[in-house]
């Protein structure tokens, strides 16, 4: 027996429209402003994500850290994947002020395109045609903001590292840092794969929408 109440009802998904459309605003706005905050203090320390080169022998779970005045046999590490730390380095530029912000940018861009590509999908499930067209062109537009969000924006603090370790002439081979870009590959690149998927039947829900109506 087909269900006759609905799961959400259609003033419930206009107030999550702009709700949506809020959200979307301030974050593509403070993300911005955030980076552009950093600039203006371009010289001042600048805070890096980077990761410790390991000896072939040591423990992948305890990284030595130097501490003074330990007695001997004493050692202090950092426990569970203490390779990677936040490096802090004074008269940074302005470029690398932007880029060890720039994930915060793409993500409040991210948002924001998100919030466009959402609020007249949302208008046509409240209005009853989630199979308007162009719902499953905006789905997998959102596939794409999702995967370049999560792939893409960690990769700028890197890059920023990277150009701080350069300054500080610490990317050569005896250097303690690892000098190169990791890329992720996870829950954004499976996200983005189900919202494909969702655009596809959408795509096909639109094809029978517009059959229909052609035989009305």
């Amino acid at each position: 027996m087909p269900r006759t109440t609905t799961y959400v009802k259609p003033r419930t998904i206009r107030s999550l429209s702009w709700l949506v459309g809020l959200i979307g605003l301030i974050a593509v706005i403070a993300g911005p402003v955030y980076a552009v905050n950093g600039a203006t203090q371009a010289g001042a320390a600048v805070e890096v994500p980077v990761q410790l080169t390991r000896p072939q022998d040591a423990d992948p779970a305890r990284i030595p850290l130097p501490v003074a005045d330990l007695p001997d046999g004493a050692r202090v590490a950092a426990l569970n994947h203490g390779d990677e730390v936040e490096l802090s380095a004074w008269d940074s530029t302005v470029a690398e002020q932007l880029l060890s912000r720039g994930d915060a940018v793409v993500l409040g861009l991210a948002i924001g395109l998100g919030a466009w590509l959402l609020r007249p999908l949302l208008a046509s499930v409240a209005l009853g045609r989630p199979f308007g067209g162009g719902n499953a062109r905006r789905l997998a537009g959102l596939a794409v903001v999702v995967v370049a969000a999560g792939e893409i924006g960690p990769l700028l603090p890197q890059v920023g590292a990277i150009a701080v370790l350069d300054r500080l002439d610490l990317t050569g081979p005896d250097s303690p840092f690892v000098v190169q870009l990791r890329f992720s590959l996870g829950l954004a690149l499976l996200v983005g794969a189900l919202l494909l998927v969702l655009a596809e039947a959408f795509r096909q829900g639109e094809r029978l929408s517009a059959d229909v109506e052609g035989l009305v």
